[in-house]
């Protein structure tokens, strides 16, 4: 994440003189796409300014010892890099202890787009090579390195019992450290990906090793729980380095159905009522017919929803049967159709290269009563903006709709800037719905919302006092 960097850059650009007459949403759009025409050239200098250091991790005590030395607690010399790369190293560092310099994650796949402020003279943390997974022998929990890939997590789990019961509503070929540094969008019928998070294992800004939560229990609700309240911001308070999961048991029965619609209005009512069938669904995944053909290559109706079934061998058919009941006004259903997430691995990566041609720009939380009617707003909008639109999403028992519209259109800062707006204005005219993109949090101007950044950064200021984990940066 970078949500507290790039809010408390946008607080500091206002107070700049030469820019203070600039409304703050103008000031924004300027900052995203890198506006010459506004910014002084020491701000797009700023912009422009990426880590010049990417250091891959296969350890977690390489990263406690580049934080040391980061801080200034230890000399280059620890890091133990041969010749050329020690050189390397303080040349584009140009290490010194008068300065500051900070380091970030890299995700390994990114659904949207960057935050606005890079890290300007630090180092980039690669973690495709810290990829472990090691499961539990008394119960169904799992301790996924942070490079660890989702579908490699999810394959291992069922071969060993268990079941991994998040999975992501646009299937790329996320790591599960995408869900805390990036924005990878995991989730099941019953929860989202924090429901399922014991416990992370951290690298502090002072170089220790540091948990938050129990890895054996869930912690909701207690007085300890800084965990949940946290895994959206945490990559910019300490380092991540595992992630402690709550799986469950696998099924000894699973069925994947598959319910097509031609009308948004029984789309709609039905995804309201199968909401409320209860246990035995594990996810309930939707597309429209621009989504499902690059998941399902072949004619497709306006809307395909795909329920999981995961339950005893003698009570699926009774589920199954529920599940008919609640999704009636359906046009065709099908129980052979192949579902995204249990494709070979291989079949899985040329199907996530394929949805990653899209463009992406954010979460859209919407009842599921709307679904049908935010659906044909954006795919009015798309055409309009000569960028043809699709929708992935999935439904939760709480009868919200989590949706991601996709575009087909160029991935430059000013289209997705409009489109995001674009987005933004039809959300507002929907009851209910929220828009949760990266470029909403900096446009909300709410005043509890602002108190609750405001907080954020203080603990930031606290935690980090060392200013080593994507430290804020005033243009």
């Amino acid at each position: 994440m970078g949500l507290l960097k790039d809010w408390d850059y946008v607080e500091q650009a206002v107070r700049i003189p030469a820019l203070a007459e600039v409304i703050r949403e103008a000031l924004i759009r300027a900052l995203f796409v890198r506006d010459d025409r506004v910014l002084p050239a020491s701000i797009i200098g700023d912009l422009n300014r990426l880590p010049p250091v990417t250091v891959k991790v296969k350890e977690d005590g390489e990263v406690r010892k580049l934080i040391r030395v980061l801080n200034g607690e230890e000399s280059t010399v620890s890091l133990g890099l041969n010749a050329e790369d020690y050189h390397f190293f303080r040349t584009q560092l140009g290490v010194g202890r008068t300065r500051e310099f900070g380091l970030t994650m890299r995700p390994r796949v990114l659904l949207t787009y960057d935050w606005i402020v890079p890290e300007q003279r630090g180092v980039q943390l690669d973690f495709t090579a810290y990829a472990g997974v090691e499961f539990a022998e008394d119960g169904h929990r799992a301790i996924a390195q942070v490079g660890a890939l989702w579908k490699r997590l999810y394959d291992d789990a069922l071969a060993a019992g268990h079941l991994v019961p998040f999975v992501p509503t646009v299937p790329l070929d996320f790591a599960i450290g995408d869900a805390v540094c990036g924005d990878a969008p995991f989730g099941s019928f019953r929860g989202g990906f924090a429901s399922y998070v014991n416990a992370l294992r951290t690298i502090s800004p002072y170089g220790h090793r540091a948990r938050i939560g129990f890895e054996e229990v869930a912690n909701n609700g207690t007085a300890y729980d800084l965990l949940h309240a946290s895994i959206p911001l945490a990559s910019e308070f300490f380092v991540p380095v595992a992630v402690a999961l709550r799986l469950e048991a696998k099924p000894g029965a699973r069925k994947t159905l598959t319910y097509a619609f031609d009308d948004p209005a029984k789309v709609s009512i039905a995804l309201d009522k199968v909401s409320r069938v209860g246990p035995g669904i594990q996810w309930v995944h939707l597309t429209d017919a621009v989504a499902a053909k690059t998941l399902r290559p072949g004619p497709a109706e306006a809307f395909a929803v795909q329920v999981s079934l995961g339950t005893t061998a003698t009570g699926i058919a009774a589920k199954e049967k529920v599940v008919d009941a609640a999704l009636a006004g359906f046009k065709a259903k099908t129980a052979d159709a192949p579902n995204p997430f249990d494709a070979p691995a291989e079949a899985y990566r040329k199907t996530a290269e394929a949805v990653a041609r899209a463009l992406f720009v954010g979460e859209v939380r919407i009842p599921a009563k709307s679904f049908g009617d935010f659906a044909g707003k954006v795919r009015a909008f798309g055409d309009q903006s000569a960028a043809k639109a699709g929708i992935y999403g999935s439904l939760g028992s709480t009868g919200i709709v989590s949706a991601f519209p996709s575009f087909s259109a160029p991935k430059d800062r000013i289209k997705v800037y409009d489109l995001s707006k674009g987005v933004r204005a039809i959300v507002a005219r929907i009851p209910g719905a929220a828009f949760t993109g990266r470029l909403t949090h900096l446009w909300e101007e709410e005043p509890n919302f602002l108190r609750r950044m405001a907080l954020w950064r203080e603990m930031k200021l606290q935690i980090d006092a060392a200013h080593v984990v994507q430290p804020l940066v005033a243009p």
